[in-house]
């Protein structure tokens, strides 16, 4: 009976080491692949990490894995992908290389030349909404001093830069609404965040049309913040309970509850 429980314990002990030790056998250590700059003859070059770079296609910008970082896979992708290109020598794909890179350089200054034209444009619209200018003076005022005075200064080159900066009537009226918006929206997200507020609403009748403004007073950061909320027209009769319902409507739609106004 001894002999048969020491069989059997030896036999289980040998099926649990058994697994682990074919697992132990089958890991296969993972290589990464180098790129090799003679690579380049069969139309690849390299992007990624340096430690494990993958390859890229110089014609289609096709991106592989670092496993693929062998001749005959990438001479594979050549040919099958562009057959036209397979007897091109290696000079040929060193200047398609060239070419790529000085494309992306074109493109990253143009993306960057039409952001400082937007924050250019923006930052006149302000000037214009501070000034309460019409918005025809940007494309018939501004925009043209600028030119001259960048013309005289810096030369004819430099005048095409600004150029760039759209400041048309609609531009501006669009870029002021823009600002606005995001002005509201921050505001808004302050006055929730309070959740307690005061309210100060009063009307006013210009041209045979009433004007309600309301003015905000709510405590930001410990310290006890006023700013105007809204303007908005009574339509109907100049009512307490029109006044009430412009009011109600801007909060219904801006998510304001009455409940946290404390005062009136």
């Amino acid at each position: 009976m001894d002999k048969f429980l020491r069989r059997k314990d030896s036999s289980s002990r040998t099926d649990d080491e058994e697994p682990t030790t074919s697992v132990t056998k089958n890991l296969k250590k993972v290589v990464k692949r180098k790129y090799d700059e003679d690579y380049i003859k069969n139309g690849f070059s390299w992007c990624g990490d340096e430690t494990a770079p993958r390859p890229q296609c110089i014609i289609c910008g096709d991106q592989l894995s670092n496993e693929s970082m062998v001749p005959s896979k990438l001479k594979r992708h050549l040919y099958s992908s562009h057959p036209s290109c397979a007897n091109k020598d290696k000079q040929y794909f060193k200047r398609c290389l060239e070419q790529n890179k000085k494309q992306k350089k074109s493109m990253k200054s143009a993306v960057t030349v039409s952001e400082k034209a937007l924050k250019a444009s923006y930052h006149v619209a302000k000037l214009i909404a501070r000034q309460k200018k019409p918005h025809t003076v940007g494309e018939t005022l501004i925009k043209p001093a600028c030119m001259e005075i960048v013309r005289l200064m810096h030369g004819p080159n430099e005048v095409k830069e600004v150029n760039k900066v759209s400041l048309s009537a609609d531009t501006v009226k669009r870029r002021i609404h823009d600002m606005s918006s995001d002005i509201l929206g921050t505001l808004i997200k302050k006055l929730l965040s309070a959740e307690k507020y005061a309210l100060q609403i009063d009307e006013t009748t210009i041209k045979n049309k009433a004007q309600l403004i309301a003015i905000v007073r709510f405590v930001d950061e410990d310290f006890i913040k006023e700013h105007y909320l809204f303007c908005k027209e009574v339509p109907e009769r100049n009512t307490g309970e029109e006044i009430f319902r412009v009011t109600d409507d801007f909060f219904k739609i801006c998510n304001i509850q009455w409940s946290n106004c404390i005062a009136v």
